[in-house]
């Protein structure tokens, strides 16, 4: 039987590239993918608009929730009729648009579109997939195809590849990550694409999953619950992670399963320090303190201590701006541009 996996966008003042992400999902149709709720985050400058001018002109089965908020949730594809052949399976798949009504952070707009999920569709599984990144053809469906392989998996991640240099790989599926220390690393980072993956290795190191591509069970989410909305940006994952494994829930890799990622475009995100926004660096090590005092609070010296010494070497480096920023997160201030 075809797994029944529902795709979640979400967009926030980053019209283009959701578009893109759209297009992909259009591009590969893969026969895993049920339907497709794309969230909006009240972004107000135009791109909720060009999102969907997009979807209308695409010929796409659209319900625009944004325009008719109680509109009714599609009729799901008969059976074996989902993204079965190029542009007449994107002409059967649902795609619902919604307005979330405000700027819920990351986390908190991805919920909407999980909730509307559990509440209409029958599905197996939901894909979070960034609206910056790309699907490859058969992603969706190496995915759940895993997460079948063994049903102990509770969420399962794909080969995250650079949009910029298709060469090079961000990260095998996710990250290991240290408690002491409050930071990760992802595994594969800057591997060779066409390097041999190790699904065992990495599985057996995952302590979470890219939120780039983060795809999981409709089990795990039903004793998991939806993502933890008091980070706004940064660690909804591994907070996912650690309640899904304290729950009996392994996490898996699928290797075939490709996405290509831009990275940090909506705010500046990086895994290059020097190239972070300083609104992503206050939200970053704001959740990273947050999410310490929640789940390992005796690790909080040591994370406090290497963010001094951070800020330290901001002073050094003559980034006073972002010694501040960091200060002020630290200790729980507010935002200040």
């Amino acid at each position: 039987m075809t797994p029944r996996i529902w795709l979640i966008v979400l967009n926030w003042r980053n019209g283009p590239d959701t578009i893109d992400c759209l297009a992909s999902i259009r591009d590969v149709a893969d026969p895993a993918i049920a339907g497709v709720v794309v969230c909006d985050n009240a972004s107000g400058d135009g791109s909720l608009e060009l999102i969907r001018s997009w979807l209308q002109s695409s010929g796409v089965c659209l319900v625009d929730r944004t325009t008719q908020p109680a509109a009714a949730w599609p009729e799901p594809p008969t059976p074996g009729q989902q993204c079965t052949e190029g542009a007449q399976a994107w002409n059967r798949l649902p795609v619902v648009l919604v307005d979330t009504g405000g700027n819920l952070g990351f986390a908190g707009g991805n919920n909407v579109g999980i909730a509307l999920v559990q509440r209409h569709a029958d599905y197996d599984g939901i894909l979070l997939l960034n609206n910056d990144a790309m699907l490859a053809p058969g992603c969706v469906s190496a995915m759940a195809m895993r997460m079948a392989e063994r049903p102990g998996l509770g969420m399962c991640g794909a080969t995250v590849v650079f949009d910029w240099d298709r060469s090079i790989v961000q990260a095998y599926a996710g990250a290991r990550f240290s408690r002491w220390l409050g930071r990760a690393k992802l595994l594969g980072a800057h591997a060779g694409v066409s390097a041999q993956r190790d699904q065992g290795w990495v599985e057996s190191q995952l302590d979470y999953i890219l939120g780039a591509a983060l795809m999981i069970s409709r089990p795990c989410l039903e004793a998991t619950g939806a993502m933890y909305d008091g980070y706004f940006l940064y660690y909804e994952e591994i907070d996912w992670a650690v309640r899904a494994r304290r729950r009996g829930f392994g996490l898996g890799y699928a290797p075939g399963a490709v996405v290509y990622h831009k990275e940090g475009r909506t705010i500046g995100s990086s895994t290059d320090r020097s190239k972070r926004s300083l609104l992503s660096e206050y939200y970053l090590v704001r959740a990273q303190i947050r999410f310490t005092v929640r789940f390992y609070p005796w690790c909080l010296p040591t994370v406090v201590g290497l963010g001094l010494a951070k800020c330290l070497r901001s002073v050094i480096d003559r980034d006073v701006r972002r010694a501040l920023v960091r200060l002020r997160a630290m200790f729980g201030l507010a935002w200040q541009p």
